[in-house]
């Protein structure tokens, strides 16, 4: 399945958070670790300090609704507040796993992300 997570940087975990990115180390420790860096680099900062990015996630598949993002939620609460998680597609819609993670839908969803804001990363190694 697939989320569109909007959250907000703890101003405290600017540089932490970019080490870890630089280092590959963001969510180190996850089943989904490869997968946090990726969803980094096409994240997208609003004009309010908003930050939205797609995210493939089989939470729901494995442990049914209401467990979105439920084992990676804790890596992105080390860096972020005001998460919200919003499913990306209607779930009647979507082939779920495996077939999620690289589909045509998940490549649309994310170039029409990628009109929205600035581009985060880049925001947030400007601020150093």
């Amino acid at each position: 399945m697939r989320y569109l997570i909007k959250a907000r940087l703890k101003e405290q975990k600017k540089k932490a958070l970019l080490k870890a990115i630089d280092e590959q180390t963001l969510g180190y420790g996850s089943i989904a670790y490869p997968t946090f860096t990726k969803c980094m680099k096409s994240a997208r900062i609003l004009d309010n300090g908003e930050i939205h990015w797609i995210e493939v996630c089989y939470c729901r598949e494995a442990f049914g609704p209401g467990n979105e993002l439920i084992e990676e939620l804790p890596y992105w609460e080390e860096y972020f507040k005001n998460i919200k998680i919003k499913m990306a597609r209607d779930p009647n819609k979507c082939d779920g796993y495996p077939v999620c993670g690289d589909c045509d839908c998940t490549n649309k969803l994310e170039r029409k992300l990628s009109y929205k804001g600035k581009h985060f990363l880049s925001r947030l190694r400007n601020t150093f």
